[in-house]
């Protein structure tokens, strides 16, 4: 549903504005959506908004998090580096794998996160559907790895 309404958004286009994805148009996952603006000044994304099961994820409110606060210094270079690829390919990312987002609980997640260009026509926003759930304690968490993606181009969505 999410990328169907991402698809309608684009009216022909390779990437949909901002203004035409309409996240009603989904109103059963809009808990579970977040978007970004990527900040040149501070060449980092920052947190537009949240579903609460996101905050929820994380164990608080991500809004006006810069990407560095929200994923942590240890992930922010390949995380950044993703979404970069995101905005200037235009490409739609999907992965998934365990994580923990909060200090005492780990989660698998699912995402799909898809591009968007502002008003200007500058593709620099990304908007996301995170699923997540409970999993068992599993001690330290694996670094993010490439292989925990997949990268499709707009063109071929």
């Amino acid at each position: 549903m999410f990328l169907n309404a991402w698809r309608s958004a684009r009216q022909g286009a390779p990437v949909p504005y901002k203004s035409d994805f309409d996240p009603l148009s989904v109103p059963s996952l809009l808990r579970f959506i977040w978007m970004y603006r990527y900040n040149p000044d501070l060449d980092d994304f920052v947190c537009l908004l949240a579903g609460e099961d996101i905050n929820t994820a994380w164990g608080r409110s991500i809004k006006n998090a810069r990407l560095r606060e929200v994923v942590g210094p240890q992930d922010h270079a390949t995380v950044l580096e993703r979404w970069k690829q995101i905005v200037s390919i235009p490409a739609a990312i999907h992965g998934a794998r365990d994580e923990r987002l909060t200090a005492h609980e780990s989660w698998r997640a699912e995402r799909l996160i898809l591009p968007l260009r502002s008003e200007v026509g500058q593709t620099d926003h990304v908007i996301g559907l995170s699923l997540y759930r409970l999993t068992l304690p599993d001690g330290l968490r694996e670094p993010l790895v490439s292989e925990d993606i997949t990268v499709i181009p707009c063109e071929d969505l």
